[in-house]
């Protein structure tokens, strides 16, 4: 009965060093999938550093400072004139939308 006491011990043994030796490669797979993970959103995050660098070195032209003017403000140089086009909706009705920014309407 020894014998067979000490077998399963063995046995018993082996089960639970597999079993742990399993789940710590599992473990081990999981954290380096999440650390690929994470190196690829840290990439990401990287070249968004690099565009928000770009633009605020942009920021400071002539050009860059125009160009957020036209296109944020809607503003435009003397002697310009701004034609915003609308796509018609389902009936065909064109809405007339106002320019952005500061606007000046004339009442009839």
């Amino acid at each position: 009965m020894s014998s067979k006491l000490t077998v399963a011990l063995a046995v018993l043994l082996t089960v639970c060093v597999g079993l742990t030796y399993i789940g710590g490669r599992m473990r081990r797979a999981a954290l380096e999938r999440e650390t690929a993970q994470l190196l690829e959103e840290c990439r990401g995050w990287e070249l968004r550093l690099d565009e928000l660098r770009k633009e605020i070195d942009a920021a400071g032209t002539d050009e860059y400072v125009e160009r957020a003017a036209r296109e944020k403000l809607g503003l435009v140089k003397p002697g310009e004139t701004l034609f915003i086009v609308t796509q018609p909706d389902a009936s065909g009705f064109v809405p007339v939308q106002k320019r952005p920014g500061k606007t000046i309407e004339i009442n009839d």
